[in-house]
């Protein structure tokens, strides 16, 4: 039940007991009263103690005298609140007398309390003229007969009963809700007997009402039909002159609906109690005040992954599980959400009790009252997260690093030249690429097994990082080859003094199998910026200078110098003779066929460009395409790419070799292109390439520096009707919500983590997780560099079912990627 409507119900009792009281000391004063002064005295008091008002005024207006009689109980505590009324007490039109009363209760024609007045004036003048001509008694019947219409009719269960609890009178709406006959309920003790209560529940009635106060509970009655129900009710004790109590008047109200509410209530907070207190996450509730933050429920799981009991964190703020560790990024997403009140989660570093540290995957949401307007509370749900990241670490790892020897893979010496590049542009410093290749090393897997020769690298492995410092990088490109990153450096001669410290590191015997082994090392140094702006051609120069190293002898360190590259072409001389090349046709497309493994039929083809240079011969992409992009000759050149890609799928087409897809690169410059859509889709129009049969490839990485711009151009380019495939995947740094976002269609497996699929787990496992991601995102999957029967096996394993590599066919030309076609491919032996 409400508050609302106790006070109701505590009002309809006073009222009763009010009306009671009154009438007997209104019959009494009225009509066993000897003298006019006493009765009007006594007339007025009436009111102001038994009617609940103010005050009460009496001006008697008689010929033989006049005179005021009046009775006030207090001063009102909100005199704006007080209401007055003045009424004539007249009989036959002639006036008698005049009452004027004040009270905090409406007093207006049309309220209760001014039709009462009335009668009682009318009374009054009655009781006046029988005094005064000592006419005949005049009883209030009419006013009795009103209160007892007002009791019979109240929507509240009202009994009257003796002090021994027998029932002398009960209304209509207690006949309703009991089931009860008024015969049936006259007579039997349904109260207290005041003299002999028998339960507790009795005595504590019986001490209110002997006290003269009334008494108010809950209680649980059954209903003539046997059904139960909850009733709450009001008792107060009506008193003679004497103080003795008379009666006992009970007014009931059915509370049964409120009460099965509550229990239904109860019965939720408990479930969800429970459900708290069961959570395998720990639960944590906060206050929200701005300075107070506190601590004020933690569950059992809390407990558990803390080590800090209940009692030892409620009061304390949350923020104790960091410890010092305060220079958490995540942390500021957590505290803006306390300020801005919603909801934020976050992966922090936390501490248990004993110290150890795990990470907490943390989720708070603010707690509203009950009108849903101001946050109260914060629920902080916390789940211990610390064997998942340890694993994403791991992931990162090895994703990151060389399974065999620890050092950086190539993705990650990638990453570390374009740091230590953009490091030394802003501080005007030097960096040193230094590739290392082991001499002869074939000999010694040949002569003492592949034992051996992992044995050996992992040796020269930690001698190398042992020449450098902790801010230079020691990655390992694969088989013999090492490069090193040297970083910070004042003078490019800096670069030779740690190249000879580790030609001696090096030089010292390596026990394999009980025998010393030597072995050496023939570098090659290449240094930014003098000799390149960007990791490939520094990679690719100190490359050049190795190999020198190898034609002069080995065992030694040459850095490069531009003779070095008189094979090839001079970067200086390469913009010139890419324009020339365009305008020659020099370039020329190779296809590399794409295998379906389950049809084992070719599904597609990815064109790759070649540059036929008059002097020096084919060239790889690797050598001209960053200088294209540099130069901005990849527009056109990229342009060229896909119309004569096109062209090729549609002469294919009609030559009988079906509906192959064609994939077609698409460089960053271009893919920044603002009407890259417009340009694509002219090629298509002039090609007639029906669009379901291109495919555009872009990289990971590519993608990834403007989300919302990539979202954009993607979301154009897909209108075209044409596929989007992402190459190189695993090399980036994309994440599963924006694979989501982005109109992606095929994901392609870097190389590099096909090498080792067949032998090396950690590959295995990162090349079977892409797999079943992009699977369940609904992309397909292609894998890219397959060289053998092994990797193929254990790729269709993975549920990977497309396939490039040298295992099915080099990059070709046109007519020989048709004889491929026509003679078809065998997946399996």
């Amino acid at each position: 039940m409400t508050s609302n409507e106790l006070d109701a119900l505590a009002a309809e009792t006073q009222r009763l007991s009010q009306w009671h009281m009154l009438l007997g000391e209104l019959s009494a004063c009225l009509w066993f009263t000897e003298d006019l002064p006493t009765m009007l005295h006594g007339f007025c008091k009436a009111l102001v103690t038994r009617a609940g008002y103010l005050s009460a005024e009496l001006e008697l207006d008689l010929e033989e005298q006049s005179q005021v009689f009046k009775a006030r109980v207090r001063h009102s505590n909100s005199p704006e609140a007080v209401q007055h009324a003045t009424l004539p007490v007249s009989r036959f039109g002639t006036a008698l007398a005049e009452l004027r009363v004040s009270a905090e209760f409406a007093l207006g024609v049309g309220h209760e309390a001014h039709g009462v007045l009335l009668r009682l004036t009318h009374e009054l003048a009655e009781a006046i003229h029988a005094l005064q001509g000592q006419h005949p008694y005049n009883d209030l019947q009419d006013s009795v007969e009103m209160l007892a219409l007002s009791v019979q009719q109240s929507p509240y269960m009202v009994l009257f009963a003796k002090p021994s609890g027998e029932v002398v009178f009960c209304n209509d709406s207690y006949c309703k809700g009991s089931g009860y006959s008024t015969a049936e309920v006259i007579g039997q003790r349904m109260l207290v007997d005041l003299s002999t209560p028998s339960s507790e529940a009795e005595l504590r009635m019986f001490n209110a009402l002997k006290m003269g106060e009334h008494w108010q509970g809950d209680m649980q009655c059954r209903r003539k039909d046997g059904s139960e129900y909850w009733v709450r009710q009001i008792v107060s004790p009506l008193c003679d002159k004497a103080g003795n109590i008379t009666h006992l008047v009970s007014v009931k109200q059915d509370i049964s609906h409120c009460r099965f509410r509550l229990k239904d209530a109860e019965e939720a907070l408990l479930l969800r109690e429970q459900a708290l207190s069961s959570s395998s996450n720990g639960i944590m509730i906060t206050r929200s005040d701005v300075d107070d933050h506190s601590i004020v429920y933690v569950n059992p799981a809390f407990e558990r992954i803390t080590g800090y009991s209940a009692s030892e964190v409620i009061g304390r703020e949350g923020r104790f599980l960091l410890r010092d560790d305060l220079a958490q990024a995540d942390l500021e997403e957590i505290r803006s959400a306390l300020r801005e009140r919603r909801e934020g989660q976050a992966v922090l570093r936390n501490y248990r009790k004993d110290g150890t540290q795990f990470w907490n995957e943390l989720h708070i949401a603010p707690v509203k009252d009950a009108d849903g307007q101001h946050t109260t509370h914060f629920v902080s749900v916390i789940n211990d997260a610390t064997e998942r990241v340890n694993y994403q670490k791991e992931l990162e790892y090895q994703a990151n690093h060389d399974a065999l020897t620890g050092l950086a893979n190539r993705n990650l010496l990638n990453d570390r030249i374009i740091q230590a590049i953009a490091w030394a542009k802003r501080q005007s410093l030097f960096v040193g690429i230094m590739l290392l290749d082991l001499d002869h090393f074939k000999l010694v897997n040949d002569a003492s097994g592949h034992g051996a020769g992992d044995t050996m690298l992992k040796e020269v492995a930690q001698r190398l990082n042992s020449c450098v410092r902790e801010t230079d990088t020691v990655a390992r490109l694969g088989g013999d080859e090492f490069v090193l990153v040297l970083t910070d450096l004042p003078e490019t001669g800096d670069v030779d003094v740690i190249a000879e410290k580790v030609l001696k590191a090096l030089a010292r015997p390596i026990e394999i199998n009980g025998v010393d082994v030597f072995v050496t090392a023939s570098i090659g140094v290449s240094v930014y910026p003098r000799d390149g702006d960007h990791g490939e051609l520094l990679l690719r120069y100190a490359d050049i200078a190795m190999y020198r190293v190898k034609e002069h002898g080995r065992n030694s360190v040459r850095q490069f110098i531009p003779e070095m590259g008189a094979t090839a072409i001079s970067r200086m001389n390469m913009e010139g003779a890419m324009r020339r090349g365009l305008e020659r046709g020099e370039f020329a497309l190779h296809y590399q066929p794409k295998i379906d493994l389950l049809t084992q039929r070719i599904v597609g083809a990815e064109a790759l460009v070649r540059w036929n240079h008059p002097q020096i011969g084919l060239i790889h992409p690797i050598e001209f395409i960053p200088l294209a992009e540099e130069s901005g000759l990849i527009l056109p050149l990229g342009e060229w790419v896909l119309t004569e890609a096109c062209r090729q799928q549609v002469a294919w087409l009609e030559a009988g070799l079906g509906a192959l897809e064609m994939s077609v690169n698409v460089s960053a410059r271009q893919f920044r292109q603002e009407d890259l859509a417009e340009r694509v889709a002219q090629v298509v129009a002039a090609t007639g390439i029906a669009p379901a049969c291109l495919a555009l490839e872009l990289t990971e990485s590519m993608v990834m520096q403007d989300v919302n711009s990539t979202l954009l151009a993607l979301r154009t380019l897909k209108q075209l009707g044409l596929s989007i495939s992402l190459d190189d995947f695993g090399t980036g740094y994309s994440s599963l919500s924006y694979l989501r976002r982005f109109p992606i269609d095929e994901l392609k497996i870097d190389k590099s983590f096909i090498n080792d699929v067949h032998v090396n787990e950690d590959d295995a496992a990162i090349a079977g997780a892409i797999i079943a991601m992009a699977l369940s995102l609904g992309l397909r999957v292609v894998a890219e560099g397959v060289e053998s029967q092994a990797q193929v096996d254990r790729l269709l394993a993975m549920g990977c079912t497309q396939v490039q590599g040298y295992l099915f066919g080099r990059p070709m030309d046109a007519a020989s990627f048709v004889a491929k076609f026509q003679a078809g491919v065998r997946v399996f032996p």
